[in-house]
């Protein structure tokens, strides 16, 4: 892998999702422990909740995309200097581009179910 701009160029997409998902997990924790603390529907919190799981599991495997592209590209562009294989480069990059797929579809979950959630809501206030 010769290009070793190619994986370093991503990371900037990634940071994106990295903080719009920080900034919905932030806001879902707050809505959770509100919940808590005035002892509303808890059926609907421990949803809440597994939406909580879903978004911590994409923000986790997003971190480890950044990371395997960072090494990639740090791997990629030192192998002309230091004696390392391009495959192990390719490696760290696939691990980060598998990495961020599952990522995101936890986030399409997360989303989904978030709609889901929100109708329930207020299918239940019109009731």
């Amino acid at each position: 892998m010769n290009n070793w701009y190619i994986p370093i160029t991503i990371l900037p997409g990634i940071a994106l999702l990295i903080l719009s998902t920080s900034n919905i997990l932030i806001a879902l924790s707050n809505e959770i422990a509100e919940r808590i603390k005035q002892h509303i529907d808890p059926t609907l919190t421990k949803r809440k909740l597994r939406q909580l799981n879903l978004l911590t599991k994409g923000l986790v495997g997003l971190y480890i995309g950044a990371g395997s592209m960072v090494i990639a590209g740090i791997m990629s562009g030192i192998q002309n200097y230091i004696a390392i294989t391009e495959d192990l480069a390719t490696f760290f990059m696939l691990i980060g581009t598998i990495s961020l797929f599952v990522s995101i579809g936890f986030l399409i979950t997360f989303s989904f179910r978030a709609v889901k959630i929100r109708q329930d809501q207020f299918n239940e206030s019109i009731n």
